[in-house]
């Protein structure tokens, strides 16, 4: 059997270092709670308050607080009625209401006065009115009065199918717009207080219907010898009108030109 040391010195050096930095963490704390602390000055402050109380706990007052009456005093004079020997009182001028009824204590307001500027005196100015210094003037696209537009003229417009034909002798322009299908029609606008439509009659030649601003006519193209024929419209008013040739019934009808007569002193039919 070995003898072994009372003390393991293995164990010592760890348990005497635990206790050593236990004593000098304890002094530490010793020495910091007995050092004097610094006095601070409290420097005095220009807030008009002086105490702030913040509430911490949420919720809703249920004290209700006493009505009080609201009395609203204008005095003549801010300053008392006796004033130390030497001083002057200044004047206050009186609140006067404003006229047309109410009361108002704010200055009245005058409306500054619009003079209109000098109307010019030079004589190369225009003297006429503004109004009609530049007043638009109309021109209208479509053909104006005295005129005659052949069957091929583009504000014509054919539905359905016509055939032109050339070299048409005494025709105007020598051509024709020919229709073999019923129901096919042309359409032209036009200014004015008469319309003309030539044509050329002949034997075996259909009807066409001429509807104008809704008025309607039936005019037969045949004829024992081929001619030209104009139909004249009644007088109309001056302004913008729709002519509209129909291909009503018979084998064939055609249009040769569109006249816009100069109507000067005609009072138109009712």
């Amino acid at each position: 059997m070995e003898n072994k040391p009372f003390v393991d010195f293995d164990l010592l050096a760890p348990i005497l270092l635990g206790i050593f930095s236990i004593a000098g963490i304890a002094l530490i704390f010793w020495g910091g709670f007995f050092q004097p602390r610094p006095t601070i000055e409290a420097v005095g402050t220009s807030t008009s308050f002086r105490y702030i109380f913040i509430g911490t706990e949420p919720g809703l007052s249920t004290l209700t607080p006493e009505p009080t009456p609201t009395r609203i005093v204008i005095e003549s004079s801010p300053f008392p009625t006796r004033l130390p020997a030497g001083t002057f009182a200044p004047t206050v001028p009186p609140l006067t209401p404003q006229t047309g009824g109410g009361s108002s204590f704010f200055p009245t307001r005058t409306s500054p006065s619009l003079t209109p500027p000098p109307f010019p005196t030079d004589s190369s100015f225009a003297t006429k009115p503004a109004s009609s210094l530049f007043t638009p003037t109309f021109t209208p696209t479509i053909p104006a009065v005295l005129a005659k537009y052949d069957d091929t003229y583009f504000g014509i417009l054919y539905d359905g199918e016509w055939t032109s034909q050339t070299n048409v002798s005494g025709a105007y322009q020598n051509t024709l717009h020919i229709s073999f299908t019923i129901e096919n029609y042309a359409l032209f606008t036009f200014v004015g207080q008469q319309v003309i439509l030539t044509y050329q009659a002949g034997p075996s030649l259909g009807t066409i219907r001429i509807d104008l601003d809704g008025i309607e006519f039936e005019v037969s193209q045949a004829s024992p010898q081929t001619q030209l024929v104009d139909w004249a419209s009644p007088i109309l008013i001056l302004g913008t009108h729709d002519l509209v040739v129909e291909h009503l019934s018979g084998g064939s009808v055609n249009i040769d030109s569109v006249t816009i007569p100069d109507i000067r002193t005609a009072t138109p039919t009712p």
